[in-house]
C-alpha cells in the first residue's frame, strides 16, 4: 500500500471547483485564439493554413500532455500530477503577451496545450474517485460547466477591450497572455487538493504497472467507447475554434462577431449545464447518443443555413449540443476503466479527441476561404451521427453505479 499522506481532506464542493478550474482554462484557451486570430492574420499577414494551424496547436500538444500526466498521475498519483501539469499553462501563457512571429506563438500554443492534455488526464479521474455513486454525473458535470464558462470569459474580455476602445494591436497581446492569471490562482490553491483515497488502496506503483495490459485485453471495448464519445465530441472545434471567423462572413464586423460569439458561448455554458442536471437521470450511453446525432444534425444545418440568417440558431444548437455531448464524454471515461489505469486510459481517449479536434478544425479555414465549407460541414454530419449510433452499440450505462462494482461488471463482461 502506498504510504505517502494524503493532503488535508477538503470539501467535495471544493475539489469540484478546484478540478472544474482546470477546465475553465481549457476553456479560455479554447476561444482566447480564436476572438484574436481576425487581428493577428492583419498583423501577421497569416495564411489560411497557418490560422488552421494555430488555432488547433493546442490540440497537438494535448495528446502528449495527456499521455505522459496519464501515466504520472496512476503511477505517483493525481494530485501530483494536478500540481505539476498547469505550470505549462501559466509560463507559455504569459509567454504568448510578448510573442513577434507565428511560429512562437505556434511553439506556446502546444505548449499550453500539453498543460491542458495532463490536466483533463488527472483532473476529472481524482474528481470521479471521490464522488457518491448516486450524484457522480451531476459533480462531474458541473466540473465540466467550467470549460464552456472559461470560453465565455475569453469572449467577455475581448468584447469589453474592444468596446472601451483598446488599440487591437495590444488586445491580443493582453487576451493571450491573461490565461496566466487564472492559471497562477489555480496552482496556489490546489495545494488543498487531497489525494484519491481509491488510489491510495488499490497498492503500490508496480502493482498499477502491471495492469496496462488489460486496457487492450479487458478493457479494450470501454477504451473505443470512451474514445468514440471523445472523437465524436472532437469535430466541434469547427464550431468552439472557428465560430468566429465562420460568423465573420456575415455582415456587422469585430463588434458584431463578439456579441455573437457571446451568445452562442452562453449555450454553450447552458449545454454543459443541462448535461450535469440530467446526466444522472438519463444515462450516460443515452446522453451521449443522443447528443452526438443531435450534433451531427446541427452541422447539416449550420451547412444548410450557412451565409443566410439561420445560421445563428443552427450555431447555437450546434454549440448547445457540443457541450452537452462532450459533458458524458468527459465524465463516462473516468467509469470504465481500472483505478491502476484510468488516467492513462483516460489520456488515451482524450488524444484521440485532441487528434480528431486538430483534424477537423485545421481544415475549416482553408475550406472557408475555398468556398466548400457547406459541403465539409454536410459530412461531418455524418460522423457525428455514426459516432452516436457506435456508442449506443459499445457503450453499457455507468450512471449510479459504484466504480468498483463497474469493474467487476466490466471484467465479467469482457470474458463473454
Amino acid at each position: 500500500m502506498d504510504d505517502r499522506p494524503a493532503a488535508p481532506i477538503v470539501s467535495l464542493p471544493v475539489v469540484v471547483l478546484l478540478v472544474g478550474l482546470g477546465a475553465f482554462l481549457d476553456g479560455y484557451d479554447l476561444l482566447n485564439i480564436s476572438v484574436v486570430l481576425p487581428f493577428l492574420s492583419r498583423y501577421m499577414h497569416l495564411s489560411p493554413e497557418m490560422q488552421g494551424i494555430l488555432g488547433t496547436a493546442t490540440y497537438l500538444g494535448g495528446i502528449a500532455g495527456g499521455l505522459a500526466f496519464g501515466l504520472l498521475s496512476d503511477l505517483r498519483g493525481r494530485r501530483t500530477a494536478l500540481l505539476a501539469d498547469l505550470a505549462f499553462f501559466l509560463v507559455a501563457s504569459l509567454m504568448s503577451a510578448f510573442i513577434e512571429s507565428p511560429w512562437q506563438l505556434l511553439a506556446l500554443r502546444i505548449l499550453i496545450g500539453f498543460g491542458i492534455g495532463a490536466d483533463i488526464a488527472s483532473g476529472p479521474a481524482l474528481l470521479s474517485e471521490v464522488s457518491p455513486a448516486a450524484s457522480r454525473g451531476l459533480l462531474m458535470g458541473l466540473s465540466f460547466v467550467m470549460m464552456p464558462l472559461g470560453g465565455l470569459v475569453s469572449a467577455a474580455l475581448a468584447y469589453g477591450m474592444f468596446a472601451s476602445g483598446t488599440a487591437p494591436e495590444i488586445l491580443w497581446r493582453i487576451v493571450l497572455g491573461a490565461g496566466a492569471i487564472p492559471a497562477t490562482i489555480v496552482i496556489a490553491m490546489r495545494s488543498r487538493l487531497p489525494e484519491s483515497p481509491i488510489w491510495i488502496r488499490r497498492g503500490a506503483p508496480g502493482r498499477r504497472s502491471r495492469k496496462y495490459g488489460d486496457l487492450v485485453r479487458k478493457y479494450r471495448r470501454m477504451l473505443a467507447y470512451a474514445s468514440i464519445a471523445w472523437v465524436g465530441a472532437g469535430t466541434t472545434s469547427i464550431f468552439t475554434i472557428f465560430t468566429p471567423m465562420v460568423v465573420s462572413t456575415m455582415r456587422g464586423g469585430y463588434s458584431a462577431m463578439l456579441t455573437a460569439v457571446l451568445i452562442l458561448w452562453t449555450l454553450a455554458t447552458l449545454g454543459g449545464l443541462v448535461g450535469a442536471l440530467i446526466m444522472d437521470r438519463v444515462g450516460r450511453r443515452p446522453l451521449i447518443t443522443a447528443s452526438l446525432i443531435a450534433l451531427g444534425a446541427s452541422f447539416w444545418a449550420v451547412a444548410a443555413g450557412y451565409r443566410t440568417p439561420a445560421l445563428g440558431a443552427a450555431l447555437g444548437a450546434g454549440m448547445f449540443m457540443t457541450f452537452l455531448s462532450v459533458s458524458g464524454a468527459y465524465t463516462v471515461q473516468t467509469e470504465v476503466f481500472p483505478t491502476e489505469v484510468k488516467s492513462l486510459a483516460d489520456g488515451m481517449a482524450f488524444s484521440l479527441n485532441r487528434i480528431a479536434n486538430f483534424a477537423f478544425g485545421a481544415l475549416a479555414p482553408v475550406l472557408l476561404y475555398a468556398g466548400l465549407l457547406s459541403q465539409y460541414l454536410a459530412w461531418v454530419g455524418v460522423f457525428a451521427i455514426a459516432s452516436g449510433a457506435a456508442a449506443a452499440i459499445l457503450g453499457m450505462e455507468t450512471s449510479r453505479r459504484e466504480l468498483e462494482r463497474l469493474e467487476e461488471a466490466i471484467e465479467l463482461r469482457s470474458h463473454e
